[in-house]
């Protein structure tokens, strides 16, 4: 029997998972759910690589699964109910799964000057106790829940994919001031980003090393912005980091 993956992609780390398999001449299928997502798979010109765009649903995911032999989730640690669904999946067709998960940051909630438990929470304390420009970079699906802000239109700066998606969601906002860039960036990227923008605050996920966290925080201390961390959804499911998902892996990849 031949060994097949299939790779819910939503970082760099799917994308890094990939180029794994198929320097390994592993059949291998990315689910990505956008049109950008493709892209940049489509950059790499990976071989024995099929790349399949859309957001699915439970139905689908399980049609899509069941030719494969083996599931690697690397979505993003906040796509909490896409893991759902994908173990879902899985489960229904007796298919391995695997959890990439990037590793968390170790600092405790005291580190910063708020730390919050979802985009809504974090809108609602900003809009209460915040003065000041506010520089987003949590992404563009819950940019709507800063609009509680005082003034929002004029105060936020949103750092989101440089998508039509994207776009046309600030537009409908009317979020005046949008960076339509792709990370993950530099000390110095960020730095000269949060200056340019006159930001006395930052709100970001907590997305890891890979993420470019620690960057960002670095740079928003050295500047003496306030900080706010928007922290990770607790998992049932363990983790792997990337690895310890190779390691794996090859181990089965030597069986076959």
């Amino acid at each position: 029997m031949e060994m097949t993956v299939l790779v819910f992609s939503g970082t760099s780390d799917g994308r890094e998972i990939a180029s794994f398999l198929s320097k390994n001449h592993i059949k291998t299928g990315v689910s990505v759910a956008t049109e950008y997502g493709e892209m940049v798979m489509d950059e790499m010109f990976l071989p024995d690589v099929t790349v399949y765009t859309g957001r699915l649903d439970t139905e689908e995911m399980e049609k899509l699964i069941r030719d494969y032999t083996l599931v690697v989730d690397a979505t993003h640690p906040y796509a909490v109910n896409v893991t759902k669904n994908i173990i879902e999946a899985c489960k229904k067709t007796g298919t391995e799964y695997i959890r990439l998960l990037r590793a968390d940051t170790k600092d405790s909630d005291s580190a910063y000057d708020m730390t919050a438990g979802s985009v809504r929470e974090a809108a609602e304390y900003l809009a209460e106790n915040a003065a000041g420009r506010i520089f987003v970079s949590t992404g563009s699906k819950e940019l709507q829940e800063y609009t509680i802000i005082p003034d929002y239109n004029n105060r936020l700066i949103a750092r989101v994919l440089p998508t039509e998606e994207a776009r046309i969601k600030c537009e409908k906002l009317g979020i005046r001031h949008a960076i339509y860039e792709l990370g993950p960036f530099s000390y110095e990227q960020n730095k000269e980003a949060f200056q340019n923008n006159s930001a006395d605050w930052l709100v970001t996920k907590s997305a890891g090393r890979a993420g470019g966290f620690e960057e960002k925080i670095q740079a928003a201390r050295d500047l003496g912005m306030k900080i706010l961390v928007i922290r990770r959804p607790n998992e049932e499911e363990k983790g792997y980091s990337m690895g310890e998902v190779k390691q794996i892996l090859m181990n089965k990849i030597d069986l076959f």
